[in-house]
């Protein structure tokens, strides 16, 4: 195996290196190859005899120590005389008792011994390292603890494997993606991108099911999903059929997941992120109280300018949704008890709405001066009225990007179209030209799309800033003119949907413009493409 404690030997008794340190009969130190050489003053023989100057070194039984003595030479300069000259080893007379002494100890030290003694002291040379780290830094003992509560804290890959699939059925479910899907494209673009790029990665071989067909085949037997077989049956999980909505463990994933948001410990937009949600555009519908209107009823300056709107973009606009209008309207009614008692259901008119919901201007007058004779309501239905207070409301309109309810741009009025017009070319009444322009409003580049379209639909384009004979650009703005009959393709890549068009080119558009911005004009004699 793998454990144990790792040992590196840089020296060991007898070695070349070892000898480099001793006292050869000259004096000198790594001189051990005399003739004579070096003999251990404690006896046992040279260093040279085989047994490195220690009797019984070879069998194992006992090392005697060594203790270098002192070598007196009275011409050190002179190697050839010293090399004739033996080593005279000295030994203090008070330090024979000691050596007996030690020598008696060690006859019991075998080899083994001498191993466990040098493993011990490897074992304290690292805790005296440790200590001595630990004295320099005094945060390590935390700094140990803390990592020892993170690895304790590392979720397994049965519980990563198990959040990404419920994540997973999440995103399938609130982007609408059509099953049965084959296993092996959900677990590459669903399971393994529900994984958040913060956490671990997923790693099948470490889980208690190795591969991704036990651990659904599992989850089917909870009744949390419904797989499909292949043709042959010989794969029971080769699709992924249905999802219950309304299995417990799924709620309550949904709910755990709910309140992580909630405490901001997960993102929201984990559900709405699914690898195949695409981002989309709409126009939402928006209204402005007229100031007349305001000023007459005396409404709430706040409630009227949307301070307290939910959309951080629509605070303090005047843009209101339908519901907060009616909101207004309601309020103003049990404000002043305007309800009829002895009608249910109707509300009594007074004269200040009745000039807001009922007064004709003057240029109206003429249109409608029989209902003006009539003379105005004093009480009429809540649902006609509701109805009437909606009708006398400016419009406005917001671009909002989706999922997320992002708020583009705010605009009086109608959001501005995105004009396809399809003509004959000059001269032929075969072939076609297909004009677009409005894209700039939606933030859309004219040089980019006219390349886009030219490469995707195999069509010539062209880019007029100018157009001679049409209605004049504003400033900035283009319009693009290709070749050929484009309608359908064009509103196929424009908004997203490939289904609009049987064309091949309309696929994978990264453009999302709601479809009720697209407006086709088909010129005088052109006709309708046929629907496949």
């Amino acid at each position: 195996g793998k454990k144990g404690v790792g040992v590196r030997i840089l020296s060991c008794y007898g070695d070349d290196l070892w000898k480099c340190g001793l006292l050869s009969s000259s004096g000198k130190k790594g001189d051990a190859s005399s003739e004579e050489g070096v003999e251990n003053p404690l006896g046992g023989g040279k260093f040279e005899d085989g047994n490195w100057g220690n009797v019984g070194f070879l069998d194992g039984k006992f090392v005697a120590s060594l203790v270098k003595g002192a070598v007196n030479d009275d011409d050190e300069d002179d190697d050839d005389d010293e090399s004739d000259e033996e080593a005279e080893v000295e030994i203090p007379s008070d330090a024979v008792p000691k050596m007996q002494h030690v020598s008696k100890e060690m006859e019991h030290i075998t080899l083994n011994d001498k191993n466990e003694e040098t493993a011990e002291e490897v074992q304290h040379d690292a805790i005296s390292t440790h200590n001595v780290a630990n004295t320099d830094d005094p945060s390590s003992p935390d700094n140990h603890n803390e990592e020892t509560k993170e690895e304790a804290t590392t979720p397994s890959h049965d519980e990563i494997l198990s959040k990404a699939f419920f994540t997973s059925l999440l995103q399938i479910l609130s982007s609408k993606t059509p099953l049965p899907i084959s296993v092996s494209t959900y677990f590459a673009k669903h399971l393994v991108s529900a994984i958040p790029p913060n956490s671990p990665r997923l790693d099948m071989k470490q889980t208690s099911y190795k591969k991704v067909g036990p651990f659904l085949l599992e989850m089917e037997s909870k009744g949390i999903i419904q797989l499909g077989a292949s043709k042959d049956g010989k794969d029971r999980c080769a699709f992924l059929a249905a999802i219950v909505k309304q299995h417990p463990d799924l709620l309550e994933f949904k709910r755990q997941l709910k309140k992580e948001v909630e405490a901001g410990d997960a993102d929201a937009s984990i559900i709405a992120s699914g690898p195949d949600t695409k981002r989309k555009m709409a126009v939402v519908d928006l209204f402005i109280v007229p100031r007349h209107i305001s000023d007459g009823l005396q409404l709430e300056k706040d409630d009227v300018m949307a301070v307290n709107a939910k959309s951080e973009e629509r605070k303090g606009t005047g843009f209101l949704t339908k519901a907060e209008c009616r909101t207004l309207i309601e309020g103003y009614i049990e404000k002043e008890e305007l309800a009829d008692t002895s009608n249910r259901g109707n509300i009594l008119v007074n004269g200040p709405l009745c000039d807001a919901l009922y007064r004709v201007s003057k240029k109206d007058k003429k249109q409608s001066a029989s209902d003006h004779d009539s003379g105005y309501p004093t009480s009429v239905k809540r649902k006609d009225l509701i109805e009437r207070w909606m009708d006398r409301m400016d419009n406005g309109h917001a671009l909002v990007e989706m999922p997320g309810s992002k708020i583009l741009h705010l605009g009086r009025g109608e959001a501005n179209p995105v004009s396809i017009e399809v003509e004959f070319r000059q001269g032929n009444k075969k072939k076609f030209l297909t004009r677009v322009r409005g894209m700039e409003e939606y933030g859309i580049d004219a040089e980019s799309l006219s390349t886009e379209v030219s490469n995707r639909f195999a069509c010539s384009s062209t880019v007029e800033t100018n157009p001679v004979g049409r209605a004049a650009l504003k400033r900035g703005r283009a319009e693009l003119v290709f070749q050929g009959h484009l309608s359908e393709e064009l509103t196929a890549l424009l908004t997203g949907d490939e289904k609009l068009s049987s064309h091949g080119g309309a696929k994978g558009s990264d453009y999302c413009l709601p479809k009720n911005v697209i407006k086709v004009t088909l010129r005088k004699g052109v006709p309708a493409r046929k629907k496949r």
